[in-house]
């Protein structure tokens, strides 16, 4: 049980990992509602937790030495000018528990795995799985969950959560304005990108015929989501869809994942691959759409507004490559649009009751 007053939580790398944290982060907040959380991440996951009140203080780092911000090991003098009592890995790496150790921290809580044990002070066992699967043992949600629960905090509420600032907002105004998107008419947002994995996103071909249909039959507004490194393709696929009722969120002169969200908190519905922008949007609640190809949507099963979740029955799936090793990367490409307009059509008679 931590006692100490100042506690650090090592938050994940990937924006869908620290939405999957948020759970754990309301846990350790209520559970020790007088010890101050500093929250030790990358200045994305700070813009990404923005408006909420789940930590007190952060403490930044980048890989890449950005300048004024410490590298992965020059965060061990920030650590230890933090003084902190004890710190929560919701990291799996080695050098995150290496870095708390030698910046002088006395509890280290992380799970006992990557030959970094001997760097902990509670060394938390790694949920066991049926081995003969890739799938994992148990939700990420509750794997993070489970360090709270080794100390002694309340894990009922498993929900994700986020929220949308006034500034983002804003941002999210302009750009349905320059869209010509009416606020009444229902939004469908569509993702189909992946920071990660080329294997999780459909088919540029399926993206284009989606939007196409949702605009052209059934009378709905649609924004192709996209960050930086997709803008171009965002954009040329509105091009070439030319209908007014379909739009690039690359026309956006910038692209912070404070758009991102306020894009999804005012979407209808969200379709959307195995990525972080799912999560974004489930914390958020609203209606998702996730199109499941390598990966297994047990792994990271979500707790807030059911999901409807869509993937092809394959032998070979999830094999969870960033690439098909077979090279027909069929569980992405069998994916049919018109399952995927039955799905957003479901989810409008579930929840828009405005529309005619």
């Amino acid at each position: 049980m931590i006692k100490q007053q100042r506690i650090g939580i090592f938050l994940p790398t990937w924006v869908g990992d620290v939405v999957m944290a948020t759970p754990t982060l309301r846990a350790l907040r209520h559970g020790f509602p007088d010890a101050e959380l500093v929250g030790v991440m990358r200045p994305v996951i700070s813009d990404l937790l923005a408006g909420t009140s789940l930590l007190d203080s952060q403490l930044l780092f980048d890989k890449k030495k950005r300048p004024g911000l410490p590298s992965r090991f020059g965060l061990m003098g920030a650590l230890r000018a933090a003084k902190l009592d004890a710190i929560v890995l919701l990291t799996n790496s080695l050098w995150t528990a290496a870095v708390a150790k030698l910046a002088g921290v006395l509890q280290i809580v992380g799970y006992n795995r990557d030959g970094r044990g001997w760097f902990l002070t509670d060394r938390i066992a790694v949920p066991k799985g049926d081995q003969t699967k890739k799938s994992p043992a148990i939700p990420t949600i509750d794997y993070y969950l489970r360090l709270a629960e080794h100390l002694g905090c309340e894990i009922g509420d498993r929900s994700s959560q986020l929220a949308v600032t006034r500034d983002e907002s804003d941002m999210a105004d302009k750009l349905w304005s320059s869209c010509h998107f009416d606020l009444a008419t229902p939004t469908v947002v569509i993702n189909s990108n992946s920071a990660t994995d080329q294997a999780r996103i459909w088919p540029v071909a399926k993206v284009q015929d989606l939007a196409k249909r949702l605009a052209t039959e059934h009378a709905y507004q649609v924004l192709l989501h996209c960050g930086p490194a997709e803008r171009d393709l965002a954009n040329r696929l509105a091009k070439e869809v030319n209908h007014p009722a379909v739009a690039s969120m690359g026309r956006a002169e910038d692209l912070p994942i404070g758009l991102t969200k306020a894009v999804l908190a005012r979407a209808s519905a969200v379709v959307s691959t195995d990525s972080g922008p799912r999560h974004i949007a489930v914390a958020l609640n609203r209606p998702v759409i996730s199109l499941f190809g390598p990966t297994d949507p047990s792994g990271t099963r979500t707790y807030n507004l059911p999901e409807t979740i869509l993937a092809v029955d394959l032998a070979c799936r999830p094999c969870y490559a960033k690439s098909c090793p077979l090279k027909h990367g069929r569980c992405m490409q069998d994916l049919e649009v018109n399952s995927v307009i039955q799905a957003v059509r479901n989810v409008k008679h579930r929840s828009w009751a405005h529309v005619a």
